[in-house]
């Protein structure tokens, strides 16, 4: 199991982009629960960030 690979598939499923050939042979990148961690963990990643830049914009005002 390549982390980084997984990592990579979540972020090409965020935004969209990807080949169908790809989204075929996802199942063969790892298991689906280790997907849904990594999605999971990306999102408050993403969020953190968003509430990071609010608070310094307010914070700033």
């Amino acid at each position: 199991m390549n982390l980084v690979r997984q990592i990579q598939t979540v972020l090409w499923s965020f935004i969209g982009l990807g080949r169908r050939q790809d989204m075929a042979t996802i199942h063969e990148r790892g298991s689906p629960l280790v997907l849904i961690l990594v999605a999971f963990v990306l999102v408050l990643m993403f969020l953190g960030s968003l509430a990071l830049i609010a608070h310094s914009v307010v914070k700033a005002a």
